[in-house]
Parts: C-alpha cells; sequence; structure tokens
C-alpha cells in the first residue's frame, strides 16, 4: 500500500493531481539529493511556488507528487538481504512526522511509540518488498504511518544510516 503519487512533467498536470487527491500534497524533484525543494503545498500557489523553486518541470525533469498524510510518522526498516530473506534488520522511528526528509529527520533505535501493529506490519510489508525485488545486499524502505495504516513511501537498494 502507498500513498497516492504521480511522477509529473508539467505545471497543469501538478496542479489536476493535486485536485484529485487533495490538498495537501508533497511535492519532490525526482532529481534533486537528499531532498532538496522537497516541500508541501497546501494551495494551488503554493504547488505553483514549489514547482518554481523546483526549477524546470519537463519531461527530462519530472516531479513526484504525492497525497500528504496529515498527522503520520515516518518508519525507516534497513536490513541486509540475500536472494530475497532478510537476514538483519533494525526499525528506526522519526521523531519528526512525517514530510521531514529522511536525510534531515531524527530518528531513534528503538522506536519509541509505535504499536505493535505498525512494526508487524513494517516487518511484512519489507519481506514482500525484498523478496519481490529479489534483493542481494542493505537496503533502506521508508514508511508513513498513520492509525492502523502503513504505507512504503520509498524503497532505496542501499544503505541509509
Amino acid at each position: 500500500q502507498q500513498p497516492r503519487w504521480r511522477e509529473l512533467t508539467s505545471v497543469d498536470s501538478a496542479i489536476e493531481f493535486a485536485a484529485n487527491v487533495g490538498y495537501p500534497v508533497l511535492v519532490r524533484p525526482s532529481y534533486v539529493l537528499s531532498g532538496a525543494a522537497m516541500n508541501v503545498a497546501w494551495t494551488d500557489e503554493q504547488l505553483k511556488a514549489c514547482l518554481s523553486e523546483a526549477a524546470e518541470v519537463s519531461q527530462d525533469y519530472p516531479v513526484v507528487i504525492s497525497d500528504f498524510i496529515e498527522g503520520a510518522v515516518e518508519i525507516e526498516f534497513d536490513g541486509v538481504v540475500k536472494d530475497g530473506e532478510i537476514i538483519a534488520c533494525a526499525i528506526h522511528e522519526h521523531i519528526e512526522q512525517a514530510g521531514v526528509h529522511s536525510g534531515d529527520a531524527t530518528l531513534v533505535l528503538p522506536p519509541q511509540d509505535l504499536t505493535a501493529y505498525q512494526m508487524e506490519r513494517v516487518r511484512d510489508a519489507a519481506k514482500k518488498i525484498a523478496k519481490r525485488l529479489n534483493i542481494t545486499g542493505p537496503c533502506n524502505i521508508q514508511f508513513v504511518a498513520k492509525g492502523t495504516d502503513v504505507m512504503c513511501i520509498e524503497c532505496n537498494v542501499r544503505a541509509s544510516r
């Protein structure tokens, strides 16, 4: 399960997507490192400003826009995987609410406020993702959780912390 998202190549398509999912939306240029120019937009005007900050929005420089889940917490799974099977892992909880780029966030290990249900959903999803992608090596999978909803927002086949 994931928040609704799209890779978009024009301001008009971005505004149309935001109208369909409803504000707020998370705006992230797909060609930048470490969350540069990542922002949350609450209105059409803010979305346009975020897109102008992202520089050029085009076929060569798409922007990923997703439904922003207000009041959610971000969770990270870091693991070592061999042939799609998890060998070792840790689950980290972000201190800040979702929307702060993970490279700028403060994480705590072990998690302090996650429920047993949320932890189990993260473990189950990570197992399925690792197997489906047949990962071998380090991996980082990021989730956003609010109540009983736990959604995958990113998977990186590399170590992150």
